[in-house]
């Protein structure tokens, strides 16, 4: 595991590099990319449909094993 800093709040963050696709926690890097990208598009005026491809493409490449037409349901909790 790496800390890293959370730009938001300045504190350093737990995260982990690699994670099993079912067990992705708030800390790993994969589950941060992905909120991440949502929101950032979201912020930007970016649609729906939009911002929720982008979250989907960030998790197929965090974990290629995962099979495409998974990715949607497991990124749907992750977002607002």
């Amino acid at each position: 595991m790496a800390r890293q800093f959370d730009d938001r709040l300045s504190q350093p963050v737990e995260v982990t590099h690699a994670c099993p696709p079912d067990e992705c926690g708030a800390s790993a890097s994969c589950h941060q990319a992905v909120t991440r990208a949502y929101a950032a598009l979201k912020r930007a005026g970016a649609e729906e449909k939009v911002a929720f491809e982008a979250a989907e493409a960030v998790y197929a490449w965090h974990h290629p094993e995962v099979p495409r037409a998974r990715v949607p349901f497991v990124i749907a909790d992750w977002l607002p």
